[in-house]
């Protein structure tokens, strides 16, 4: 019988977003698992992009005392055995207490730290995020953090009727609107940096606003229709497939930046009232908050408060020269633009031999170079990931590994064929040898070769592709956002039996009987 999962979460957009990580972390540990996610009706089209979540239960907006009570009454008789509270509410709290569960696992909110810093205004060195928050849950359960970044899945080649993308792609999204007034930069001091982006550095300008606010940035009367694309009230998951398609996003500390963060677009983010020591800034790879210093900041945990200076210096003070120049850096490192194929090593490129130390023991699996050779002609990167633990267990050293990988890459050369980059996690938790022997990021299916090689060579990971032979290596993409691509030489067999045994509904696992066969495929899109 399958182990249920219930997760609590009501609101908000940000916030939700942010929850994405703890799901996909949820069911890489409890493959096995039936996770249910209790929000708000209007979140539902949010919620159903994560990866991880099989049934959501939602909240009416209006919804009344008693029918609350009905709703958490008829959840009780699905027998969950873990209820996941990430809200931290009244309404999460009496989900816990009404709904019964073998295990309640509550997140550590920082209420008393977050108002010591309000009051106070002392600035830790470091402080955790919301997600490492919402994270310490696996933890309880006994289980691995792998995901550390909010991810959702977009569309990226489907028609989008509001915004047609078949010309010029230089586009930046600019979000001017917040929760609350003084978490606004100014829609007059965002449209300014628009303007100049599309003057100077031809970029279109896809401003989105609440209809309030449609008209209010003079725009339209100084950019061509095409090049500026006003949005008003355009639904969350629309804008996740706009967004997805563009090279930057402008914001404040709202939701919208989170929503750029977890389609993998770098986040320019205005903070004023708020501070990112409240655990709460966008976590993209190369995001980044534009703040000043002032006595009074933070004034709020969620910057409702209005303002009691005689003008926001925390906001006014941050000129549209500086927000400017820190796009322009972005736009021009030219971040997120090349795609790649990233290939597992023992089982998919070359025979595993169950801890291969002799480079003479090298053989190819069927197609190899071929595939490897059709990546490049496709205008991809060639990206090998493997781990290769048996230095941590002590079955060979360093050198080794160093000496199998130079032989593959000697023989592939013979074939014509030049791998961009080969990374390799010598770690792990239950080694013998001390110096390998720990936790770390980088081995499969964390993310951390993944974000080396995006960082190296400025890839974009959502438009990337990771073709192995484990449930490790199908994991690996789903952190890093990239598709997985599962071959059947190796372990893959074996594990896309137990895949389709545990989730036969799932339509996400794609297998070929080899490498070549998954390149193909690649090169048809």
């Amino acid at each position: 019988m399958k182990r249920k999962f219930l997760i609590v979460r009501f609101s908000s957009l940000g916030d939700i977003i942010l929850t994405s990580p703890f799901v996909l972390n949820l069911k890489i540990n409890f493959p096995d698992s039936a996770v249910f996610y209790l929000t708000k009706e209007k979140f539902k089209p949010l919620v159903a992009t994560f990866d991880g979540v099989d049934e959501i239960v939602t909240l009416g907006e209006n919804v009344s005392t008693g029918g609350y009570y009905k709703l958490l009454n008829d959840l009780d008789r699905e027998n969950f055995d873990t209820l996941v509270d990430l809200h931290g509410n009244f309404r999460s709290w009496l989900a816990g207490k009404m709904i019964t569960a073998d295990r309640k696992v509550t997140y550590p909110k920082r209420r008393l730290e977050r108002l010591r810093l309000v009051r106070k205004k002392q600035i830790p060195r470091q402080w955790p995020h919301t997600i490492d928050l919402y994270n310490d849950g696996i933890e309880q359960l006994g289980g691995r953090t792998v995901a550390r970044r909010p991810i959702i899945r977009a569309d990226y080649r489907g028609k989008i009727e509001a915004v047609d993308f078949s010309g010029n792609d230089n586009c930046v999204f600019v979000a001017p609107g917040a929760a609350h007034p003084a978490k606004q930069w100014g829609i007059e001091r965002f449209a300014e940096v628009a303007l100049k982006l599309y003057e100077k550095n031809n970029c279109r300008i896809i401003w989105s606003v609440l209809g309030g606010d449609k008209g209010r940035s003079g725009l339209q009367d100084k950019i061509p229709f095409g090049d500026f694309i006003e949005l008003a009230d355009c639904p969350v998951e629309k804008l996740r497939d706009i967004i997805a398609r563009c090279r930057l996003t402008l914001a404040n500390d709202s939701g919208l930046a989170h929503l750029s963060s977890a389609v993998a677009v770098p986040v320019l983010a205005v903070f004023g009232p708020t501070h990112p020591a409240l655990g709460f800034a966008p976590r993209g790879m190369y995001d980044r908050v534009i703040e000043v210093d002032e006595f009074c900041r933070p004034c709020s945990l969620h910057g409702k408060k209005p303002c009691y200076r005689e003008e926001r210096f925390c906001m006014n003070r941050i000129g549209t020269d500086t927000v400017y120049d820190a796009a322009l850096e972005i736009l021009e490192s030219n971040l997120n633009r090349s795609p790649a194929v990233f290939f597992d090593r023992d089982g998919t490129l070359i025979v595993d031999k169950d801890y291969l130390a002799d480079p003479d023991g090298v053989e190819f699996e069927p197609g190899a170079a071929a595939s490897l050779k059709l990546a490049r002609a496709r205008g991809y990167k060639i990206i090998v990931v493997s781990n290769q633990s048996g230095a941590a267990r002590g079955y060979f050293t360093l050198e080794d590994v160093e000496r199998v990988n130079a032989r593959m890459l000697e023989m592939l050369a013979a074939e014509g064929v030049e791998v961009d980059a080969l990374y390799y996690c010598p770690h792990h938790p239950q080694g013998k040898v001390d110096e390998f022997t720990f936790a770390c990021d980088c081995r499969k299916p964390g993310a951390g070769m993944a974000e080396e090689a995006a960082r190296a060579f400025k890839l974009d990971l959502r438009r990337s592709f990771m073709i192995g032979d484990t449930a490790a290596d199908m994991n690996f993409a789903g952190v890093n956002g990239m598709t997985g691509l599962l071959v059947r030489t190796g372990y893959g067999r074996k594990t896309e039996q137990k895949l389709r045994h545990v989730r036969p509904d799932n339509e996400e696992i794609i297998a070929f009987d080899n490498v070549l066969e998954a390149v193909q495929y690649i090169s048809q899109g």
